[in-house]
């Protein structure tokens, strides 16, 4: 089992319902059409060169147009200057 680093200053992200797949009343099935390309993702992990306040269980704002993620398994991988807004939980 290998492990996963998200290294320099890129973040993982794992998105959830993005595209996910729908079927009408007739039976056919379909993938939801994106319509806001700004999408809010959970931070999963945090390179070790980040500049900003970015920290793993965040959830960041990101535009799938402008950030070019790229793909790992089931993560997108965004630049942390793609990254619009953070929001954090408070402890």
């Amino acid at each position: 089992m290998s492990k996963f680093k998200t290294i320099g200053k890129w973040v993982a992200l794992q998105t959830e319902g993005l595209g996910k797949e729908k079927t009408t009343e007739s039976g056919i099935i379909y993938k939801e059409k994106i319509t806001n390309p700004n999408i809010w993702s959970r931070v999963v992990g945090v390179g070790d060169k980040i500049t900003e306040d970015i920290k793993v269980g965040d959830m960041v704002l990101w535009d799938l147009t402008k950030g070019k993620g790229r793909g790992y398994a089931s993560m997108d991988l965004v630049h942390q200057d793609d990254i619009l807004a953070v929001e954090r939980k408070e402890q």
